[in-house]
């Protein structure tokens, strides 16, 4: 069967664009008690351990924001003192870096979105959302927020931490389902999660959709070596279509012409996603076989140090911004280049525009979000 996509849309999430909405997000910085975090941080607290909260918020002005300009964001800080600069400043000392810039797509936003949350001593927490559709800017906020929230709340989040991710996204999707507000019909957000514990040195990644995690691992001047932690859901994927194919009702797996395979439910040409599993999307969950159930890894850093003596650790998380053009080993190789960490993510996005300018003749390119962090060893008991 041939189906129709705008040509200009074949590289990106959603075949066909329309007009953003309004943001029903954004504002100003909050305190720890409206972020819902007051419990996780309140130890460090008590003992002065620095915390940090640097996140995305939707940018004021919408789409009028110039494209590759930086997204907004607010930062929420504590420890021996609350100055948010001070702890910006102790964070990138920790070898942490990010950067999220507006695409070139003329109807909306920028609709990636990031989260870094940093407990001395504790935990590190580091998140990328990518938004699609009309109101995908307002849904990967809301993720942002959501999300967080209900793993780092979790009860089981030390103890069973898979179960603490697979809860925390289940009942975010029902969240998004159940919140009148936000049209989250055919809008949604792909979401990657690394949480490391510093107290027993565990990195975990969870995800769902095509925003890639990867392990960078480089000793002196020995070529870098990198592993990809996340599989992008993509519909073609055999286990993937089988469960969209099998789902009730059945979805359909169909390719676009151009780059990707696409699903749709089984009656209408909708939602066009190029990837199997999201937040959000309720008529692709309902209708198409979508899912939110995230696939989760553990890496045990402890035993990889051990078997890997004198190897420094650097992880990479970024939107498909980023993976549309640039494969995991340049990236890594661009981003353990030195020690100025800030530089070479700045370096690593503006490669990926590149490449979206020269592949689409200055025309168009999806938001570009990246994090990367230096993993630290484990935390002193």
């Amino acid at each position: 069967m041939s189906i129709k996509i705008d040509p200009q849309r074949r590289r990106l999430s959603v075949s066909q664009s329309t007009e953003a909405t309004p943001a029903a997000s954004g504002g100003e910085t909050r305190r720890w008690e409206d972020l819902g975090l007051a419990d996780v941080v309140k130890s460090a607290k008590a003992e002065g351990r620095k915390h940090v909260l640097v996140s995305s918020i939707t940018d004021g002005d919408l789409k009028r924001r110039a494209s590759f300009h930086e997204k907004d964001i607010s930062v929420e800080a504590g420890g021996v003192d609350e100055d948010q600069d001070a702890m910006v400043a102790w964070a990138k000392e920790q070898g942490v870096a990010w950067s999220c810039r507006k695409g070139l797509k003329p109807e909306s936003p920028n609709q990636d979105s990031f989260t870094v949350l940093m407990l001395e001593r504790d935990f590190y927490l580091y998140c990328v959302y990518d938004g699609h559709g009309p109101t995908g800017h307002d849904v990967s906020d809301f993720v942002r927020t959501t999300l967080v929230k209900l793993f780092v709340q979790s009860e089981h989040r030390r103890t069973n931490t898979q179960k603490a991710f697979e809860d925390s996204f289940l009942k975010c999707q029902k969240e998004v389902d159940e919140l009148a507000r936000l049209d989250a019909t055919l809008s949604g957000s792909t979401v990657t999660m690394a949480y490391h514990d510093l107290k027993d040195d565990k990195l975990w990644v969870a995800h769902v959709g095509d925003s890639r995690a990867v392990l960078a691992k480089k000793k002196g001047a020995d070529a870098v070596k990198c592993d990809d932690l996340t599989v992008d859901h993509k519909p073609d994927l055999p286990s993937e279509r089988t469960r969209i194919e099998n789902s009730n009702p059945p979805g359909r797996v169909l390719f676009d012409g151009f780059y990707n395979h696409r699903v749709f439910s089984k009656n209408g040409m909708y939602p066009g996603l190029n990837m199997s599993r999201a937040i959000g999307d309720t008529i692709g969950h309902k209708e198409a076989g979508l899912s939110a159930v995230p696939d989760v890894k553990c890496v045990d850093m402890a035993d990889m140090r051990k078997n890997n003596p004198g190897v420094a650790f650097t992880l990479i998380l970024c939107t498909d911004g980023v993976w549309e053009f640039v494969e995991s080993e340049t990236a890594a190789t661009m981003v353990t280049k030195d020690e100025k960490m800030q530089e070479s993510t700045e370096a690593l996005v503006k490669a990926s525009w590149d490449k979206w300018m020269g592949d689409s003749e200055g025309e168009i390119s999806d938001d570009i979000t990246a994090i990367v962090a230096r993993l630290p060893p484990a935390a002193p008991a």
